[in-house]
């Protein structure tokens, strides 16, 4: 949605991609939209950021289909959604990359002093990413951070700890769909305004993983510098063909039926 003002909001068009309901959102009015569920809302916000793989798996996985469109927000995280809205002849205002929209957020917690929490990540590298986050955003208040890999036996006290801390964003980076079915079993538990996914978020601020240079995320080309980085990825790219015949494939059923608008 778009604030209005009169603090209300305007929900805003969602597209569906294979089946996937995603919001037609640029990234400035997807930030409005979580300082608004922050400030405004009540109970708990589920921010996620699909991309092709995601698409693709959830074609397969019911159960994460569904989390996915139950979230009070979805932001198009890879180019390849973008690139299939338009073939869909229902075009995506732009891509919101999910670690863009993770440091237009953290900046904005800065600088209104909102709380945030870190989960994910393998031991040690969240760690190092509060550190390396704090160090950019001295102002920001970072309550509380845990690694990822949990033991059954210590859900319970990382949920407690989150719960004393009732930080207002809670990131989320372990993986999908673990880190989307986490939070669609604990969510409703959970003392958090707003929960984001983040995936590989926390290697990236960590420096364990290096970003795509500037000029080739601008020729949308980061998926390859990625691949170059971590050469085991290709069995996960084996997903896009099959997202480009999937999409393909709709949009036949599309020009025959007519645009799916949810």
């Amino acid at each position: 949605y778009e604030l209005t003002p009169e603090r209300g909001w305007i929900m805003t068009e969602k597209i569906e991609i294979l089946g996937v309901a995603i919001n037609r959102v640029k990234m400035g009015q997807a930030k409005n939209m979580i300082t608004d569920f922050i400030e405004n809302g009540a109970g708990q916000r589920m921010v996620v950021t699909p991309n092709s793989e995601q698409i693709v798996l959830a074609q397969q996985d019911q159960e994460f289909l569904q989390i996915l469109n139950s979230a009070d927000l979805s932001v198009p995280d890879g180019i390849g959604v973008v690139l299939a809205s338009k073939v869909l002849k229902r075009p995506l205002a732009e891509r919101v990359a999910g670690f863009d929209l993770m440091q237009e957020l953290l900046a904005l917690a800065a600088e209104k002093g909102y709380s945030v929490y870190l989960l994910g990540g393998r031991p040690g590298t969240v760690q190092l990413a509060r550190e390396k986050i704090v160090t950019k955003y001295p102002a920001l208040k970072i309550s509380g951070c845990h690694h990822g890999y949990l033991a059954q036996e210590q859900v319970g006290r990382v949920l407690n700890q989150i719960n004393r801390l009732t930080p207002d964003l809670l990131f989320i980076g372990m993986g999908f769909p673990r880190q989307e079915k986490f939070l669609k079993e604990h969510l409703d538990s959970l003392q958090v305004r707003v929960a984001m996914t983040v995936g590989g978020s926390f290697d990236v601020l960590a420096d364990k993983v290096k970003r795509a240079p500037l000029w080739l995320q601008r020729l949308n080309l980061e998926w390859l510098f990625r691949l170059f980085q971590e050469p085991s990825r290709w069995i996960r790219m084996l997903a896009l063909p099959r997202f480009i015949y999937l999409v393909l494939l709709q949009a036949v059923r599309v020009k025959a039926g007519g645009q799916r608008c949810v």
